[in-house]
């Protein structure tokens, strides 16, 4: 893969609380695989607010490093923030600049929490647990 930022071809992936992503050594941007964001930040969604990429979104210069040659659009990860990220329209990547999946992950917080504690609960039921002391 390059590196749709610096060009780079030094990616690497890693691992962290079960998600892999793709790290750029030389920009440290971040490349995440469609879902990999909404895992990692445990929201429903990659980006929680509905965008129509190519008619909402800013067609930019660099090029999905899964897909080449297709364009990464330019989107707000929410429409009441500034926070830019830049998204694929074939594969529905997502690349991230420095720092910006921290800035995502404290925006996530306040997304999705019932959503999140529901999804839980259902999941501990399909796995056997009782879990009525959790539903007060």
């Amino acid at each position: 893969m390059k590196c749709p930022k610096c060009q780079s071809q030094d990616f690497n992936p890693f691992k962290h609380e079960g998600v892999e992503f793709d790290f750029c050594s030389d920009c440290h941007g971040i490349w995440c695989d469609r879902g990999e964001l909404a895992s990692y930040v445990e929201t429903i969604k990659d980006t929680p607010e509905k965008f129509h990429l190519t008619s909402e979104g800013t067609l930019t210069e660099m090029e999905c490093p899964k897909c080449e040659k297709n364009s990464l659009y330019e989107i707000p990860y929410l429409k009441a923030q500034s926070l830019l990220i830049d998204k694929c329209s074939e594969c529905f990547g997502i690349w991230l600049d420095s720092k910006e999946l921290g800035r995502i992950q404290q925006l996530a917080v306040n997304i999705d929490a019932k959503g999140k504690l529901e999804r839980t609960i259902s999941d501990m039921q399909n796995k056997g647990f009782n879990i009525s002391i959790l539903k007060k």
